[in-house]
């Protein structure tokens, strides 16, 4: 009785042993490349004009940030932020303050703009307030990551 079962695992593995390195294979093949940091190019606006520009706005970080606003849409404000340091910190997101952030604890009128991403642009959510705060934030470590304190834009 024991002889029949054993001849059966030997196939059974021999089996697994050509056909999972192929699935493995197959896989890897059908994966979507993905960018890298270097790769992605800026979703800077194209037809809008830059209002300012800076790289010392960030306290902790050098983070190039970059404004913008559209012809057709002269109230709305966008900004770019490119860093140019990779930024080891896991799901940073990033949120837009009137008050500036006390310590590692989120000021209570913050405003999530969106999740952290080189070259991303973001809708600025100034509502009528020419001034206030960017806040990196990492909820993995309920930490604030790097703050920047944007002044009244031209």
């Amino acid at each position: 009785m024991i002889q029949p079962l054993r001849a059966v695992h030997r196939r059974a593995f021999v089996a697994l042993a050509l056909v999972l390195p192929a699935i493995l294979l197959i896989g890897l093949g059908a994966r979507r490349p993905r960018p890298g940091p270097k790769t992605h190019a800026p979703d800077e606006p194209d037809t809008g004009s830059m209002v300012k520009e800076s790289s010392t706005l960030w306290q902790k970080h050098s983070i190039q940030s970059r404004f913008y606003r559209k012809p057709d849409r002269p109230l709305d404000t966008y900004f770019v932020l490119l860093s140019a340091e990779n930024l080891n910190e896991p799901d940073l997101l990033l949120y837009w303050a009137t008050n500036a952030p006390q310590g590692n604890v989120l000021p209570e009128d913050a405003q999530l703009v969106g999740v952290f991403a080189t070259g991303k642009a973001f809708l600025l959510p100034l509502h009528g307030k020419g001034a206030g705060h960017l806040v990196l934030f990492s909820p993995a470590h309920q930490t604030v990551f790097d703050t920047a304190r944007v002044e009244k834009l031209p």
